[in-house]
């Protein structure tokens, strides 16, 4: 389970830690490891635990893109006159 994803989990900050902690564990215990066949294989295991703790609706802070108020009033384009005065500009 990666970072993230515990905080989808994980609504206490220190359980998200202990859990971060772990997973440091696990790659400090792994670092030595160069045949490429047992990284790929750990690699394959690492994303394999990631596709099986991914939550299927995780939480999005509402400014941030898929939130919701990501782009709710966004800026104008370039180009384009916002007249405030509705029309009655021509009479004057």
């Amino acid at each position: 389970m990666g970072i993230a994803t515990t905080a989808a989990y994980l609504g206490r900050r220190a359980a998200q830690k202990e859990k971060a902690s772990d997973l440091r564990q696990k790659f400090e215990a792994n670092k030595h490891v160069e045949n490429l066949d047992t990284v790929d294989k750990m690699i394959a295991a690492g994303e394999a635990t990631y596709n099986k703790w991914w939550h299927p609706d995780p939480y999005i802070v509402p400014w941030a893109p898929g939130g919701s108020k990501f782009t709710r009033n966004p800026i104008p384009l370039s180009g384009i006159e916002i007249v405030y005065d509705y029309g009655r500009e021509d009479n004057d």
